[in-house]
């Protein structure tokens, strides 16, 4: 006599194998779900991976990401590391700007690194072009490493917003020579000869009559 159950398990077997040729995915990564204040770095950070392998396997140019995205991470890192200092940035949900606040509280870290002409990292001390090449490669973000350089990336805007480039002619000569992060309240953070990583008002009467332009990086 025929017998059903001698169809069917080997009809199951078989669709559970094709699933798993479908979906590798599934048995390779864990899923994440993002929430407010997540930022890229933060979550590469948590998992000890790094912010490309995060884009490269979620199909993510740039590193903007909104609460409620579900990124894949990497089976090797599925397991959270302790932070020693967590960032919980304050963001727009949905906003095109998400990385900012991330950006700045990185950038703050290193106040009081002493400055250093050339310095491109905290062990060494920073000049001001290495120290915002520095910030935001923090973040998946490459920058070129002059400050003559870092003024032809991005857009010009006419009123500087929070993680903004600001860019100064210091022998105004026509040239770019120092930059700046614009942090709000009309100060910007940047590598000073004189105090290292410090943040400074626009309106101080020497960076005032130096001022060029300012350009949007994210």
């Amino acid at each position: 006599m025929f017998r059903l159950d001698r169809l069917v398990f080997p009809i199951v077997l078989g669709a559970l194998f094709s699933f798993g040729l479908m979906f590798p995915k599934f048995s390779e990564a864990a899923i994440y779900v993002v929430k407010r204040g997540d930022s890229l770095w933060g979550i590469a950070v948590k998992y000890k991976t790094s912010v490309e392998k995060l884009q490269e396997i979620n199909h993510i140019q740039g590193t903007l990401i909104h609460p409620g995205d579900i990124l894949q991470i990497p089976a090797a890192s599925t397991q959270p590391q302790a932070v020693k200092k967590q960032i919980n940035p304050v963001r727009t949900a949905g906003s095109a700007r998400g990385e900012i606040q991330d950006v700045i509280a990185t950038a703050r870290r290193f106040i009081g690194v002493r400055y250093c002409y050339g310095g491109a990292r905290p062990e060494s001390g920073f000049d001001c072009s290495g120290f915002v090449q520095y910030v935001f490669s923090l973040h998946g973000i490459k920058m070129p490493r002059t400050a003559s350089e870092q003024a032809t990336v991005g857009t010009r805007v006419t009123d500087p917003a929070p993680g903004d480039l600001v860019f100064f002619d210091t022998h105004r000569n026509g040239s770019i020579e120092h930059v700046g992060i614009y942090v709000g309240n009309n100060a910007f953070i940047h590598a000073s000869q004189n105090k290292g990583i410090t943040i400074t008002s626009l309106s101080d009467t020497w960076y005032k009559q130096r001022y060029a332009f300012t350009c949007r990086i994210i």
